[in-house]
């Protein structure tokens, strides 16, 4: 019983201490519960305060842009209305002097000094807070490339901007120069240029309208015209001394330049557009020779044009040394007025020229039998004397002189002609007026020398070995023919052949079917008319530059070429050229630039009716601390 009663307390002691530990741990459970009351307020408000920062942080960053949007459109729009007073400036400077109806070099220097910002504005309508100014406009000084020898002028302008406190100032240096373009190029035209063939052309290019190349020469032998050779792409090169010609070429648009391919049978040739090739850069290294960076864009109505007959009629004022400007204008205004056989007709009366009749040079006396040795050397003195004087008259001229009728300088009894260095070069050059035709044809093995100004109202051949300094204006033909025209002077320091001509100019038949690298002509030629240049059986290579107002076109081969015998293809030549794979042989036409020009020749150059105006690149000046914002960023 009794162990029995005990077993029963014992079972319900356990039965209790099982009922508190139960009661215990849910006790224990229940705290734990309390203890994490408020974890999601402090949670929720953990999550505020970071979303709160982000905010701020977008919000100071919105800000921040829209400060930075504000002062940066503030920056651009200085920057534009500072560079309108700029563009303001130029457009002053342009119309300043387009007022002007003949650009004299020489005067040139004070119009341009006289320039300035008076009533000059710079208007906009950004409103309140915004204006612009023209700062100033100073003619700085005149100067002469160190490479080109240009007679150049600079122009110093300054403008400035301010819009809502950001303030820009800007310069710019404006370049002016009054000499015709072409004499700027080694080979161009006003309207089209052929390259057909293998010229090698080393300096600058210009082509007014279209330029088209290929590499199939045309060439005429023994009356037959229509005679064709394929052959390699023209070269353009630099002319190896002037680092400012580095071989580029002036066109209209990229469309404006076509070419064709034959191969060595003559097939194909179909025109092509190198703006539509595929690999531009490629088909301009294989067309010409040159990189697509060499390839410039010049509008034609920035070329500044000559017109020979406006330049004839200066260069004759200038032969009349009038009093003043004023004389020298009102004659100009009259001779421009007259028809060519009035022009004529007033040269005939050599009123206002020196007028010198040629006669030929006296004639060496024979010996009388009757008349004694003293008596004959007595006249053999005297006729020295008189060749001597004929000699020295066209050997040393130191003024203006009119020569009517024809006038041929042949080496033997007329054996050059020279002016003195200033009546050459001098402020108000002078000049050889021939009423007529000029032939200089020499027979000689040695060279005539030709240092003089002319003026030619007829037409003009060269041929056979010449020496020039000369700047020549001729209103009829020019032929140059199996002629070595050569620089005259000593050394280094050799002149030059510039020839203006209103009529074609043919060169012809130089080094005909010659294997041997010929002298090359030292001259500049100009035409108003179209030219066509050879060299396919003659060598033509010309140190100056070729430059016409109509088309020009050259056909041109390389290597050795020689005439056919009777058996062989009696109407065609034979040539032999390189491979295509390998290097280039000799080149039968070959023109080099020479940048001396404006230097040997500069006060006889034609004047222009207008001046080339090319601006340098802006130059910000400064930027000064802004008023309201800081901007770190440029």
């Amino acid at each position: 019983m009794w162990i029995a009663n005990s077993a029963s307390k014992g079972k319900d002691k356990l039965l209790k201490l099982k009922a508190l530990s139960r009661l215990g741990g849910n006790r224990a459970k229940g705290q734990q519960f309390r203890s994490e009351n408020g974890s999601a307020l402090v949670l929720v408000m953990f999550i505020v305060l970071l979303l709160t920062i982000l905010g701020m942080g977008i919000l100071s960053a919105t800000v921040g842009g829209a400060v930075r949007t504000e002062t940066r459109e503030n920056d651009v729009q200085s920057l534009h209305l500072a560079q309108k007073g700029l563009d303001e400036s130029t457009a002053y400077i342009q119309a300043s002097l387009s007022q002007i109806s003949d650009i004299n070099p020489d005067k040139l220097e004070d119009v341009l000094s006289r320039l300035d910002k008076q009533g000059l504005n710079v208007s906009t309508k950004l409103g309140v807070g915004s204006s612009g100014m023209i700062d100033y406009i100073k003619y700085k000084d005149k100067k002469s490339d160190d490479i080109m020898q240009l007679r150049q002028y600079y122009i110093d302008v300054e403008a400035s901007a301010l819009v809502n406190g950001v303030q820009r100032t800007l310069q710019q240096r404006i370049t002016i120069d009054t000499y015709p373009d072409f004499l700027k190029y080694a080979f161009g035209s006003e309207q089209n240029v052929y390259l057909n063939g293998a010229p090698v052309l080393k300096g600058n290019i210009y082509a007014g309208k279209k330029l088209v190349i290929s590499n199939r020469a045309e060439y005429k032998y023994l009356g037959d015209s229509d005679l064709k050779k394929s052959t390699m792409f023209p070269q353009i090169q630099p002319n190896g001394i002037d680092a400012a010609n580095l071989g580029e070429v002036f066109v209209q648009s990229l469309k404006d330049i076509e070419y064709h391919v034959f191969d060595p049978s003559g097939n194909g040739g179909e025109a092509k557009i190198l703006a539509d090739s595929s690999d531009m850069k490629q088909t301009v290294k294989d067309i010409m020779g040159i990189s697509l960076d060499k390839i410039k864009i010049k509008e034609q109505k920035k070329f500044v044009q000559i017109n020979v007959e406006e330049s004839f009629i200066d260069k004759l004022v200038e032969a009349t040394s009038p009093s003043n400007d004023n004389a020298a204008e009102a004659l100009r205004g009259r001779l421009s007025q007259k028809s060519p056989s009035e022009l004529a007709e007033w040269l005939q009366t050599g009123s206002l020229i020196n007028a010198k009749t040629v006669t030929p040079p006296p004639e060496k006396p024979a010996q009388n039998e009757e008349e004694s040795d003293q008596d004959y050397l007595a006249r053999l003195e005297q006729y020295d004397n008189e060749l001597l004087a004929y000699h020295h008259f066209f050997m040393d001229l130191n003024q203006s002189y009119r020569v009517g009728g024809n006038l041929t300088i042949e080496g033997n009894d007329f054996y050059g002609l020279t002016f003195k260095e200033t009546a050459k070069r001098g402020a108000v050059p002078k000049w050889i007026v021939v009423d007529g035709n000029l032939n200089i044809i020499n027979n000689k093995s040695g060279s005539i020398p030709i240092k003089a100004n002319i003026l030619v109202t007829g037409d003009v051949k060269i041929k056979g070995n010449v020496s020039f300094d000369s700047t020549m204006f001729v209103l009829g033909r020019t032929t140059v023919e199996d002629a070595v025209i050569s620089g005259l002077g000593t050394g280094t320091d050799k002149k030059e052949l510039v020839l203006i001509s209103k009529g074609p100019v043919l060169v012809n038949r130089i080094d005909a079917f010659s294997n041997a690298d010929p002298d090359e002509m030292n001259a500049f030629f100009y035409t108003d008319a179209d030219a066509k240049l050879y060299g396919v059986g003659s060598i033509f290579w010309l140190k100056g530059g070729f430059f016409s107002k109509g088309d020009l076109t050259v056909n041109a081969v390389l290597g050795n070429t020689s005439e056919p015998s009777d058996a062989v293809l009696p109407s065609q030549l034979i040539f032999s050229e390189p491979q295509v794979t390998e290097p280039r042989a000799r080149e039968r036409f070959r023109v080099i630039y020479n940048h001396r020009v404006y230097t040997d020749q500069q006060s006889s150059l034609p004047r222009v009716r207008k001046v080339n105006i090319a601006v340098s690149p802006m130059r910000l000046v400064s930027i000064p601390p802004r008023s309201s914002h800081t901007d770190t960023t440029e």
